[in-house]
């Protein structure tokens, strides 16, 4: 018997388009999501009027993408969750995807405080302490304020 999508775990993916962030959502199946109890979340974030997908989510190593242009566009990002979404739902897992428009760091801790998400996943690059600092990480600021479990994978290990 079906298990409810109101009886399923909701576990958030954050994904930026970027390799990183498919290697993300590959182990995230792998090791995380369970098809049978699990509703999956994939949210992106873009800033208003600007062209980078997600950028803040799991930033790429410096160096490979070259202008803003190079980072996926609202539609492509639009695309490219509703694909991922697909592929879920052959796998006969339940999901949804949501493009949320603003500050990665402040939009992700308010979704899953208002949708009831109850385990966080997002990538990190593992910068040291002092770039965190004035970087401001995404994955720091969603550990202090989410009120879900949040797994922070670190890039390297994937």
């Amino acid at each position: 018997m079906a298990t409810s999508i109101v009886d399923k775990r909701r576990v958030a993916i954050a994904y930026d388009g970027s390799d990183d962030a498919q290697k993300l959502f590959e182990w995230s199946l792998k090791n995380i999501v369970r098809g049978d109890t699990d509703h999956v979340i994939l949210l992106s974030a873009i800033q208003p009027g600007d062209k980078a997908a997600g950028s803040s989510f799991m930033p790429t190593s410096p160096g490979k993408i070259k202008s803003p242009h190079d980072l996926p566009s609202d539609s492509t990002t639009r695309t490219r969750l509703e694909g991922l979404s697909e592929r879920l739902r052959t796998m006969g897992i339940s999901s949804e995807a949501h493009v949320l428009t603003g500050d990665a760091k402040a939009l992700i801790p308010r979704y899953t405080q208002n949708n009831q998400v109850e385990l966080l996943i997002v990538g990190s690059r593992g910068l040291g302490t002092v770039k965190s600092v004035f970087l401001g990480s995404v994955s720091d600021r969603c550990i202090h304020e989410c009120p879900c479990p949040v797994l922070v994978v670190r890039n390297a290990t994937i």
